[in-house]
């Protein structure tokens, strides 16, 4: 047992000189993702583990403390890649990171840690990580990477049944911030990927779907449990909040997106979070202080116009949703396994009951198949919401009577990879050999636009981001990650064959080099 774990801690050791300084865990590593939360799921880890990024030091103690010869050797890998994956990203206080992405041909479906889209990517990044303070500067260039506007064209031009966007190349500081530890808080200012929620596929709230939004926001970094005992009984809890700067090239350009999650873990089986974004303010829209604090506070306002009107007609101020997941771990016959759910829910005119709710359900397990872990994880989205009660219209999710241009960012959805009007299943198997490499391999069948509807049909820059017109696919999607040359190389491809719709095929190549 004791040559086994040295071998395998010398091996990690090695992996790790591979990444990069960072004061969080990235939601761009659906391998270490898997680890984390078995470890959470196995008691080894304490606190809340599904919003990203996940400060390290809310868990890493927990890690560190814990003697691994007592544990099972899938437990043992999982703990060991943990540990040199944190002692390589605070061995050294600066860091140079570059990446390159290739394919040929984009595709429009994301995951967690897999949400290159492009036919091209390049990035360079300097990194640096002190004591109190943690700063990057990263430069990217991608094509395909955002809408523009046409020559001539304007955002009022966007609502009219014309084309006044189109795709251009992106070169951005997208994965920049800096960032300030004030106590037990976390205050940051850039543009960082996020992703929340339990799901291994995809997230209703926020995923990484669409570019990073450039944001000012808090974060509880250790989530210590209350010591009063009127609280103490929700466990450990983190909290994250933040307020995003929109694009430009909308129907209402530069709105504001706040955004607020809170995660406590009552129960080592049990982690039940809240999450809640509002849009609000942009040009032309009320943008003071007292106005957000309606905004907060779940004031509504008439649909009609009207100072007064029917409780009916009354809605949330801005374009908002709220939500609730659930993540339930235990073991069945020796076997661990997960059951979650997450429901988020479009405006409502009560304050505390988000109606128009969509649904994302997943159940998962990990075992130990020829000296590697393999996660199996099946996981459900509907986002099919209708309008009204006995309506058949169900072109509202993503969507609002005066933000058109909707949840997204640069023409992605914020949420659902899937967008509005869809179900899909997905089967993800993770394997994850000892030597670090991984594998990943994800069955998709997904009804897109399953209404055959959209709210805005002869217009190509607002509504549903992938399809005016329904059809159903099956997709493949398969990936291979391999420490080689200094650096980490993922290849991978996709293939899709859909009903009443082209047939989607993509290859494409990754390479992550950290110094």
């Amino acid at each position: 047992m004791r040559h086994r774990i040295f071998i395998l801690s010398t091996l990690f050791s090695a992996i790790s000189l591979s990444v990069n300084a960072e004061p969080w865990v990235k939601p761009d590593d659906y391998g270490l993702k898997a680890d984390i939360q078995q470890l959470a799921d196995a008691g080894i880890i304490l606190a809340p583990v599904t919003t990203y990024p996940l400060m390290w030091k809310s868990f890493i103690n927990d890690v560190n403390s814990m003697p691994i010869e007592q544990l099972s050797p899938s437990l043992q890998d999982a703990l060991l890649r943990v540990k040199h994956r944190y002692k390589s990203e605070n061995a050294s206080s600066h860091s140079v990171q570059l990446s390159v992405y290739a394919a040929t041909d984009p595709i429009h479906t994301t995951s967690f840690g897999a949400t290159n889209t492009q036919k091209s990517a390049l990035s360079a990044a300097y990194a640096y990580l002190g004591d109190n303070f943690a700063a990057k500067v990263a430069l990217s260039s991608r094509k395909d990477g955002k809408k523009c506007f046409i020559n001539g064209k304007t955002s009022d031009d966007i609502v009219k049944d014309e084309q006044a966007l189109t795709d251009c190349d992106d070169t951005s500081f997208d994965g920049s911030y800096v960032a300030y530890r004030l106590g037990n808080w976390i205050f940051r200012g850039g543009a960082v990927e996020q992703f929340w929620g339990p799901g291994i596929d995809n997230s209703l709230i926020m995923s990484g779907n669409a570019k990073p939004l450039p944001a000012l926001s808090i974060t509880r970094e250790q989530s210590t449990a209350f010591e009063t005992p009127w609280l103490s009984w929700i466990g450990q809890w983190s909290f994250t909040a933040q307020m995003a700067k929109l694009e430009s090239t909308r129907v209402i350009p530069d709105a504001l997106l706040w955004s607020s999650r809170l995660n406590i873990r009552p129960l080592q089986q049990l982690e039940i979070a809240v999450s809640w974004s509002a849009q609000w303010a942009g040009e032309g829209q009320p943008s003071s202080a007292g106005d957000f604090i309606d905004v907060i506070t779940g004031q509504t306002t008439c649909i009609n116009g009207n100072e007064n009107c029917d409780s009916q007609l009354e809605s949330k101020i801005g374009n908002q949703l709220a939500g609730l997941d659930i993540r339930w771990s235990d073991t069945l016959f020796s076997h661990p396994y997960a059951i979650y759910a997450s429901t988020i829910g479009e405006d409502a005119s009560s304050q505390f009951k988000p109606a128009d709710r969509a649904y994302l359900f997943g159940v998962q397990t990990t075992q130990r198949i020829y000296d590697q872990n393999v996660l199996v994880n099946v996981e459900y989205i509907d986002t099919g919401v209708s309008c009204a009660a006995e309506s058949t219209n169900e072109n509202c999710y993503y969507e609002h009577s005066d933000y058109k241009s909707g949840y997204r960012y640069h023409g992605r959805t914020i949420g659902s990879t899937f967008d509005n009007d869809a179900q899909s299943v997905v089967l993800t198997i993770l394997g994850q050999l000892s030597n670090g490499d991984d594998w990943q391999v994800k069955l998709r069948s997904v009804d897109y636009n399953s209404d055959n509807r959209d709210r805005y049909p002869n217009n190509p820059d607002i509504g549903n981001s992938i399809t005016k017109t329904g059809y159903s696919s099956k997709q493949l999607e398969l990936r291979y990650r391999k420490i080689t040359m200094g650096g980490r190389l993922t290849l991978g491809a996709f293939a899709s064959q859909n009903d009443d719709a082209e047939n989607d095929t993509s290859a494409f190549a990754k390479y992550e080099y950290n110094f």
